[in-house]
């Protein structure tokens, strides 16, 4: 009877110990595919990098998930999976499996990306997390939905994580909508605070065109730990995700560093970095302390001032090479119309490029920053100002006092 007694009394301590939700594994990625294109060419590079991704699998005590968004007239492929609108899918070696059909989803909404991570994390939660946002992108300006450069209140993010379920880059044509560089930060502070025990989201990837800016990475310090993606526009093909998959495969434990790196350069471009967002406050504290002589000199000499040997991302010239902005401060490669604290910019343009340096995980990779001349600064001026980096830093008044004429 004792002894029954004991057995009875620790059942009873059992039942009455809170429940310990334990990470089933050790990584789970999350990609995020918004095929809903005017065309067919996204989606049909997406469909060759779900058989990419299939043929290796995660591998073990790893997840791989994808969510997607087809053609609202419907597509398929060899497995007959349904395509039309929003679908999940878990992948496994050789498999595609139906998670759930969605129907139509506006994947330009911060509410459909939470849904999305929060999906991921009940159903397969896991230590680490990567995200890699498949689309296309039209670098920091975002010209579609809440919060874009036509709107009324540019940077503004309609989201609450806790509705019920139902531009930047992630364009939906039939929703006419795309994330922010807002909304994707403000969507996983909430996962962090909702989600993540300790630390942040681990790894965010922008398979898209020309994500990878300075203004970019210093949003997203409170959000992930590490940023990849191109400051140029990328071959539709994207990332290579049959080298992701197979390092997934063949490698128990991954760091998300090793993760973030290995997705930058297993594409063999060099613009193409892995960049810790820790580093981002030293960045553009580097930026903020060069633009601080810059404003002296403009004020000095009353001229603005110019660079040689600069390159412009994209077919247009809202967004440049920093590496090559702080190498022609640091080079002299500038006209500064003989202002007096010229060796103190030499010295500026030098820190700035050691923080670039500090900031990268890769071996290469460039990260851009927002100049765009006159007549596109007053369009976007409302949207920039709205930044974390316009609010920490002085470029943005470089920029009020250099192409608008702002004292």
């Amino acid at each position: 009877m004792k002894k029954l007694g004991l057995i009875l009394l620790g059942a009873f301590v059992l039942l009455a110990m809170p429940v310990i939700c334990v990470a089933e594994n050790e990584l789970t990625i999350i990609v995020y595919m918004v095929n809903d294109d005017k065309d067919t060419t996204l989606e049909n590079a997406n469909f060759r990098n779900l058989n990419n991704l299939k043929a290796w699998g995660p591998g073990e005590n790893k997840t791989l998930l994808v969510q997607l968004d087809g053609l609202s007239t419907g597509s398929s492929d060899e497995q007959k999976l349904n395509y039309k609108g929003g679908s999940r899918l878990r992948i496994e070696k050789n498999k595609l499996i139906d998670e759930g059909v969605l129907g139509e989803t506006n994947m330009g909404s911060p509410q459909t990306l939470w849904d999305c991570l929060k999906w991921a994390h009940d159903k397969y939660p896991a230590k680490h997390y990567g995200l890699i946002i498949n689309s296309h992108g039209s670098g920091l300006f975002t010209w579609w939905g809440d919060g874009s450069v036509s709107a009324s209140e540019p940077g503004k993010v309609v989201f609450n994580p806790d509705r019920r379920p139902g531009r930047f880059v992630a364009y939906d044509h039939t929703d006419h909508d795309a994330l922010t560089i807002f909304e994707i930060a403000e969507v996983l502070k909430a996962f962090n605070s909702r989600f993540k025990q300790t630390g942040k989201f681990d790894v965010v990837g922008f398979d898209a065109c020309m994500p990878c800016g300075v203004e970019a990475l210093y949003q997203l310090r409170d959000a992930c730990d590490y940023m990849v993606g191109s400051p140029e526009t990328t071959p539709i093909n994207g990332f290579n995700y049959d080298a992701m998959a197979r390092l997934m495969a063949k490698n128990s434990t991954i760091k998300p560093e090793t993760f973030a790196a290995d997705m930058a350069e297993s594409l063999n471009n060099s613009q193409i970095g892995a960049w810790k967002t820790s580093q981002s406050a030293q960045l553009v504290f580097a930026v903020n302390q060069l633009s601080m002589q810059l404003l002296n000199a403009m004020n000095e000499t009353g001229k603005s001032f110019a660079l040689r040997g600069q390159a412009a991302f994209g077919k247009g010239t809202n967004y440049w090479n920093l590496n090559k902005v702080a190498e022609a401060f640091y080079r002299e490669n500038s006209d500064l119309n003989g202002a007096s604290n010229q060796a103190v910019i030499k010295q500026m343009g030098k820190e700035l490029i050691d923080a670039i340096e500090a900031a990268r995980i890769t071996r290469n990779g460039v990260v851009s920053i927002t100049w765009p001349q006159k007549a596109e600064y007053q369009k976007y001026h409302a949207f920039y100002k709205a930044l974390d980096m316009s609010r920490d830093s002085k470029w943005d008044e470089v920029l009020d006092r250099r192409e608008l004429g702002i004292k």
